[in-house]
């Protein structure tokens, strides 16, 4: 995507390692190449040499945000004839982050109206790296969900998703977007939804509904990742998250149980799923789901008894995850002491015979 702008960097920082910034103490100004940021501006906007023109952008690149009119003078690379300069404007913008706070309206002019494809998609790029001063640009970002080049939409959202709450107001946008022919971009739609929309319940139905039906394992995934970071007082959060606690793919089934996780006791309308999850092909589903469990144990005793369960779970993490949570239980776990004492007594690892003996004395009564 940036190949040309990565060629043209290499090739000039050959030119300059000798001498990078260089504040003099004959200079109130730092210099690259014996040049201020204003001389090297000037060469930015009217040498006719394209190469010249590129060092130009380098050197302002290497003096950095913080020395006076290096962002205005990389903004004009925005405006130049090629669209090499303007891609690459738009990347040493980007790389400077929030401190070149000040081009984010020609960085979003640039999005809106420059005729290649890359430019923009570069463009947006550099604004989501800004962060939450990009907001001012939030229009111009959910405008570009609708692009004809597929990269620029994903930076846009992307950078959406980077924003955060403050650009709310793209949520339309965005849930338009999750209905886009690519899977990646759906993907990165998603993710955008998760950052923007914790407090926003019109998220909840079409992440649920792509999380269910999406054909593509990781825009599920990233559709379970956003539900999870959705309020979980919301309907149909916990359901759709449970239910995807059945999906065939491992890093579906993860993001499902994590997001459980995070939601807490909240969680409790998922605990039969839970109770199923615990005992998952995949290790990491069993050990987050028993995590989970932990803190509905004193609720049901068909909660102990499916930890109790995994105390003789094949991975060490499991049993000890297990353990643990039963121990926090105390005397509500007392019908898993027989399990919990053969732990102590029989397994391999030392850690869980440790654990083991600790959740004991925290389940039987004092004397």
């Amino acid at each position: 995507m940036i190949h040309s702008y990565l060629v043209w960097l290499v090739g000039f920082a050959s030119l300059v390692v000798l001498s990078a910034t260089s504040p003099s103490c004959l200079e109130d100004e730092p210099t690259v190449r014996g040049k201020k940021a204003s001389e090297w501006t000037e060469i930015l906007q009217k040498d006719p040499k394209l190469e010249k023109r590129q060092a130009a952008l380098v050197a302002l690149r290497i003096l950095g945000p913080k020395v006076p009119g290096v962002v205005t003078g990389a903004s004009s690379g925005l405006n130049d004839p090629a669209s090499s300069i303007r891609q690459s404007a738009a990347q040493v913008l980007g790389e400077m982050g929030a401190a070149a706070e000040a081009s984010i309206p020609a960085l979003a002019r640039a999005l809106h109206s420059d005729k290649v494809e890359l430019v923009r998609e570069t463009a947006a790029r550099a604004l989501g790296r800004m962060g939450v001063p990009a907001k001012a640009a939030a229009l111009e970002l959910a405008g570009a969900l609708n692009d004809s080049h597929p990269g620029t939409r994903r930076a846009a959202a992307e950078a959406l998703g980077q924003i955060g709450p403050d650009a709310r107001a793209a949520v339309p946008n965005l849930i338009g977007l999750l209905k886009d022919r690519e899977g990646l971009t759906r993907s990165y739609a998603a993710f955008a939804l998760g950052r923007l929309g914790p407090e926003a319940r019109t998220v909840v139905p079409p992440l649920a509904e792509i999380l269910a039906t999406d054909p593509d394992p990781d825009v599920r995934r990233t559709a379970a990742e956003a539900l999870g970071q959705c309020n979980a007082e919301f309907p149909g959060v916990v359901a759709a998250l449970a239910k995807a606690l059945d999906d065939k793919h491992d890093e579906v089934r993860r993001a499902a149980v994590r997001g459980l996780a995070r939601m807490g006791t909240a969680a409790k309308n998922a605990l039969p799923r839970l109770i199923i999850a615990a005992k998952d092909p995949d290790k990491s589903v069993r050990a987050t789901a028993v995590h989970v469990l932990g803190a509905f144990g004193k609720e049901s005793d068909l909660i102990v008894s499916a930890l109790a369960d995994r105390l003789g779970d094949d991975t060490v993490e499991v049993r000890i995850a297990a353990i643990e949570a039963l121990g926090r239980m105390g005397a509500a776990a007392k019908a898993a002491l027989p399990a919990l004492e053969e732990a102590r007594r029989t397994d391999n690892r030392a850690g869980v015979r440790e654990a083991a003996d600790e959740a004991i004395q925290k389940i039987k009564p004092s004397k």
